[in-house]
């Protein structure tokens, strides 16, 4: 009865989000920061390539999205990128360093708007998810998985609570996943070493998650996390009903 009811829910959710009207996209945030590697202005160089979502529009969160994005290329540009030029000069001066953001939308609706980050350089790659409420709209950030469970208000200031309601959340959601990693260890070929008190350390339900087409959490582990670099990013798709069934 519980699975009928949680394939109910998802197939309700993606009817409402194919009648949903998704914010317009413009012309991406993007450029590229160039800096080189040393004192030699024609020596090897580290490369900065971005490229984030912008809104067109005249809805209330598109500004605050658009933002949001400004802020991490400014934020970037003024210490990321001299600070990582230093260090490669440092380790490797000897090459170009190149790095390249770039995104995907994955949820687009009436009610969320929702980017997976990827950033690869040449000896990494990482994710990122980004969810934004275009209800209950929260200036200056994503909204993280408290939040978006309704078991804190936008403008809770009660720290206690902030905690315990974010700590809650985060065991649920990691009990969730680690049970779905003992059944699929050697699928996944995770590391002997990761036991349960290092994946509560490594993975952060709270931030790290996207939202699908139907509203719909994606959580995810960074590739080289828990298991090789080869197999990418481990994504954990669990509905909100299944989640708040548990609570």
């Amino acid at each position: 009865m519980r699975k009928f009811l949680s394939i109910l829910l998802g197939c309700l959710l993606f009817v409402a989000a194919a009648q949903a009207e998704p914010l317009p996209l413009g012309a991406d945030l993007a450029g590229e920061a160039v800096r080189p590697l040393g004192d030699t202005e024609n020596g090897p160089r580290y490369i900065y390539r971005y490229a984030y979502p912008q809104i067109t529009g005249e809805d209330p969160s598109a500004a605050l999205i658009n933002q949001f994005y400004a802020y991490l290329v400014s934020d970037a540009l003024d210490f990321e990128v001299p600070m990582m030029a230093d260090y490669y000069a440092g380790i490797r001066p000897e090459a170009d360093i190149q790095v390249q953001i770039s995104y995907s939308v994955k949820c687009n609706n009436d009610d969320y708007f929702s980017v997976l980050l990827k950033t690869e350089g040449d000896d990494f790659l990482t994710f990122k998810g980004h969810t934004f409420s275009r209800k209950d709209l929260k200036p200056g950030s994503s909204v993280a998985l408290p939040y978006l469970l309704g078991i804190l208000a936008t403008n809770e200031s009660d720290t206690w609570l902030q905690e315990r309601q974010t700590a809650k959340a985060d065991d649920l959601v990691r009990t969730l996943i680690w049970e779905d990693l003992q059944a699929r260890r050697e699928e996944l070929q995770i590391f002997p070493d990761v036991d349960r008190e290092l994946f509560d350390v490594l993975f952060y339900p709270e931030e790290d998650f996207y939202l699908d087409e139907t509203g719909n959490p994606v959580f995810y582990l960074e590739p080289g996390t828990v298991s090789d670099m080869k197999n990418g990013l481990l994504e954990f798709p669990i509905s909100l009903w299944e989640i708040m069934d548990e609570m």
